[in-house]
């Protein structure tokens, strides 16, 4: 019988006893949804959470500060178009005025209206000038402006749907929970106690709770 003994104290092998195999749990975890440590998962959605903010707070002082500059810039290509706009009217009425004198019946009248005519023409022109400079500045501004906006759009739909995916990923948590407590038999809720529709309605209760996350799987897609 000395066989029957490991030499390490283990248990006697008996060749005649059947393999017994390893119970599987109640309600298995699902790939891909909440399990034992729901907090893990949620910190995963806190974490990413964070980086996306993270990022919008480095790109907002950078959107604030060109949105102030592009104000600026904006105000001065308005006053300075407003000028284009009033030397060109000036400079048509003097004209007008030109065509109806000549140099030979009224000479002084002739030339005062030439040097206005001249000056008129020269500040519709620097107004012009400075117009199309503050413009390509503008430009300039909102080539800057348009890449971080959009990034600050796309950080806070990406925020919006991680946050929306939480709440669900809690959710199923929490219907998890609920399922597996219905799914203990109706004797270890009540012991002692006859009711003979207990069983069939946590049967439908859990029916409804499996259709519902169900349907929260397919809203999370």
């Amino acid at each position: 019988m000395g066989w029957l003994m490991m030499s390490n104290g283990a248990p006697d092998f008996d060749p005649h006893r059947r393999a017994v195999p390893p119970r599987m749990p109640a309600n298995p975890p699902r790939v891909g949804t909440a399990n034992d440590n729901p907090a893990l998962l949620l910190d995963n959605y806190a974490e990413f959470i964070g980086r996306l903010e993270a990022a919008a707070e480095k790109l907002s002082p950078r959107r604030d500060a060109l949105n102030k500059a592009l104000g600026a810039a904006e105000l001065l290509f308005n006053q300075n178009y407003a000028g284009v706009e009033l030397w060109g009217q000036r400079l048509s009425g003097i004209r007008q005025l030109l065509n109806r004198h000549t140099a030979e019946q009224q000479s002084r009248t002739y030339t005062s209206l030439s040097e206005l005519h001249d000056i008129a023409e020269r500040m519709e022109q620097m107004f012009g000038s400075r117009s199309q400079r503050i413009q390509q500045v503008c430009s300039g501004i909102r080539a800057r402006l348009d890449p971080i906006n959009a990034s600050l759009f796309e950080l806070e739909k990406s925020k919006v749907k991680l946050t929306s995916s939480r709440m669900l990923a809690l959710e199923r948590e929490n219907l998890s929970k609920v399922a597996a407590d219905l799914s203990v038999p109706a004797e270890g809720i009540i012991r002692g106690v006859t009711d003979h529709g207990l069983r069939e309605s946590l049967r439908e209760a859990r029916d409804a709770i499996i259709l519902a996350e169900a349907l929260l799987e397919v809203k999370g897609t």
